[in-house]
């Protein structure tokens, strides 16, 4: 039990004069040299005193001009002085809004007035602010439950959200975001999930699935290549692009190759193989031994993966008219929405607006994080923050300290008060570029379902390679490495061809095996999709058309 909550420090009357209070601190030392030396001057004082007078208004102007920058210098860039402004600027807003209580005091005949304001306290950090307002009773208790727009203007912050504790209610003012901005080295999954700012990390465990928003131009693109920076060294990642335009030209970038889909039929394709991807680690968790209700992936050794859409209502303008495809994306996307959070697969969608037309509202409601770059109309904000954020000022700053801004913008979890948002800095203007950077990553290892253990059953029947098959035939796991290719890679293959009905693959005991002319066939159509850069389906259906 605690006895003592610390709330921070209590606004004084006083603290409305705490600017001439540290400047006349600031100017003292100054008077009082001057004092000094002309106490030991005195009597060259008196025989030049027009000298004396012009030197000592000089020295005392001179000091002047540097207490006033000093003390600007102060308020600017110290966390004390910035604490003692915020108490001023509190103490004036009490006093101009009349909230405080006065007594009439009589003295020798004489009556003053005495105020006393009502117990706040303020506590500030570098990036933000918590004002406690007194509630039990007050005079002013209903005015102090209403002030969360007012102290975001009042204090140039964002209100993030307010709390109530022991008869207060705290207000928290995020403060000084920009300086919270990183580089984009220093954008890492940590223990406390994906960082993004200096104190803003995207937990995808607890907040599963990213929605993001923005207007053209705003930065959506740019920060999708940020996430794909910082997850990439630890997650797998599938990219839909139906765009075609800037992931798409990752393609030949060796840790995603066939892992980027641009045409409806692939963006599908990858859609219902996340599906049973995520079906395959249920299967492997819950068939391990050590396995209890409620564990999620990680504890089975099992990575994060990511499926990146960017500008999702570009695909629906795809599908739009094909009925039968659209029902299939609906359908694999709320499976994944809504099951995959468990098993570690987790959505992240960026489009202009999260409208009702592209995505079910009851859909959009289970993205628990949202993050908006760019500038948005009202109905934008709504659509992406909900009604909790529905009496929010949203700014829209393009500009800090005469320099243009871009990605700058919104951030929250679902059903909670957004904050300023500043996308990583990334230097293009100096020659970054995010494919070289990619280039020299180093693919992950297998995970546990793909190099299958012998004492657990670690994936679907199809897919798993442990049992022995004759000598003549080879696994799923020798076929990868004889042609050169990745687990998902030769996956995608193989249900696609026997998804529309071109040939059956063998199975010995359950498990694929392959023969010397089946894995021809396979290594013959690898080779028609790199030569002649077509898709799994386009190269599948020209191989067995001249067949």
């Amino acid at each position: 039990m605690r006895f003592w909550h610390n709330r921070g420090r209590r606004v004084r009357k006083y603290h409305k004069h705490i600017r001439g209070i540290t400047f006349a601190l600031f100017y003292l030392p100054y008077l009082l040299g001057c004092g000094f030396f002309l106490g030991l001057n005195y009597q060259d004082l008196l025989n030049q005193p027009i000298f004396y007078g012009l030197l000592t208004g000089s020295l005392l102007l001179g000091s002047w001009v540097v207490s006033f920058m000093l003390q600007r210098y102060c308020y600017s860039h110290l966390l004390a002085f910035s604490k003692l402004d915020s108490l001023r600027i509190m103490a004036n807003f009490l006093l101009e809004n009349g909230y405080y209580l006065s007594k009439k005091i009589k003295r020798d005949n004489h009556t003053r007035e005495k105020i006393i304001l009502p117990k706040v306290y303020l506590k500030q950090s570098k990036y933000d602010l918590k004002a406690s307002f007194i509630l039990q009773g007050n005079k002013f208790q209903d005015k102090f439950l209403t002030l969360g727009n007012t102290l975001e203007i009042q204090h140039d912050g964002d209100f993030t959200g307010k709390k109530f504790t022991k008869g207060y209610v705290t207000y928290v003012i995020a403060i000084d975001q920009f300086a919270g901005r990183l580089k984009l080295s220093d954008v890492k999954v940590t223990k406390q999930g994906l960082r993004l700012m200096k104190d803003v990390y995207w937990d995808y465990v607890k907040q599963p699935h990213l929605l993001i928003g923005g207007g053209t131009g705003g930065g959506k693109t740019v920060l999708l290549m940020i996430l794909l920076y910082g997850l990439t060294p630890i997650a797998d990642i599938d990219i839909c692009d139906p765009k075609q335009s800037d992931l798409s030209s990752f393609a030949d970038v060796p840790i995603y190759q066939g892992h980027i889909f641009v045409t409806k039929e692939e963006i599908v394709d990858c859609l219902r193989a996340n599906v049973e991807e995520m079906e395959e680690r249920y299967h492997y968790m819950k068939s391990h031994p050590d396995f209890v209700a409620g564990m999620n992936f990680a504890k089975f050794g099992l990575r994060p993966k990511f499926i990146i859409f960017d500008e999702w209502a570009a695909l629906m303008a795809k599908l739009e008219g094909n009925y039968q495809l659209q029902q299939q994306v609906n359908q694999y996307l709320t499976q994944l929405i809504l099951e995959a959070r468990q098993a570690g697969i987790f959505i992240i969608m960026a489009m202009q607006r999260p409208d009702g037309e592209y995505i079910k509202t009851s859909l959009r409601d289970q993205f628990m994080k949202r993050l908006s770059v760019g500038h948005l109309e009202d109905t934008g904000y709504t659509m992406m923050y909900g009604d909790a954020n529905k009496n929010k000022e949203f700014k829209y700053i393009d500009e800090i300290d005469g320099k243009k801004v871009i990605g700058r913008g919104y951030i929250s979890n679902a059903g909670e008060v957004a904050r300023e948002f500043f996308s990583p800095y990334v230097p293009l203007d100096k020659g970054f570029s995010f494919k070289e950077a990619f280039m020299k990553m180093s693919p992950l290892p297998e995970t546990p379902i793909i190099a299958s253990s012998s004492s657990v059953d670690t994936s679907s029947a199809i897919f798993d390679d442990s049992t022995e098959v004759t000598p003549d035939f080879l696994t799923l796991s020798e076929a990868k490495s004889e042609l050169d290719k990745s687990y998902d890679q030769l996956k995608k293959l193989i249900t696609l061809i026997e998804k529309n009905g071109f040939y059956t693959f063998g199975k010995e005991g359950g498990k694929l095996s392959f023969s010397p002319e089946e894995l021809d066939t396979l290594r013959s159509i690898f080779n028609i999709i790199d030569k002649g850069n077509l898709t799994y389906k386009e190269a599948v259906e020209s191989y067995y058309q001249e067949a």
